[in-house]
Formats: structure tokens, sequence, C-alpha cells
């Protein structure tokens, strides 16, 4: 396993498991459905950003993440409105 696949590896398990996994549950808890919707994508995208690096795509990967960032606002501000 070579660096970048390690990087990607790391992306899944802290990016794509601990944040958006709690949004999910908070926003399933909570009943707001345009939240959970906001963060599966969220989750999705989180998801990509591992291939991205494997394959060495650094502007498909600064896309992806700013995508990712969005939506995980657009998450957080459905949950407090």
């Amino acid at each position: 396993m070579d660096r970048y696949e390690t990087f990607a590896t790391w992306i899944f398990i802290a990016f794509g498991v601990l944040v958006l996994a709690g949004l999910m549950a908070f926003s399933i808890a909570s009943g707001d459905m345009h939240a959970f919707l906001y963060a599966i994508l969220a989750a999705c995208g989180a998801f990509f950003l591992g291939f991205a690096v494997v394959f060495n795509q650094p502007k498909l990967y600064g896309l992806i993440l700013v995508a990712t960032i969005v939506l995980v606002g657009c998450s957080i501000t459905a949950i407090v409105t």
C-alpha cells in the first residue's frame, strides 16, 4: 500500500464515517428528512474522495471536497433551522 492509498483510507474512516454518520444519526433522530438527505449525499461525496486520491486526480479531489463541505453545511443549516 503506497502513500496515496493510506491517505485515501484515512479519508474514508475519519471524514466519511465519524462526522457524516453522526450527522445522519442526529437527523434521523430529529426526524429532519432534508438534513438526512444532505448528509447522505455528503457521505457519498466523501466516499468518492478516496478514489480521487487513489487515481491521483487533484482537481477532482478539490471539486468533490468543496461539494462535500457545502453539503455538510447545508445539512447543519437544515438541522438548525
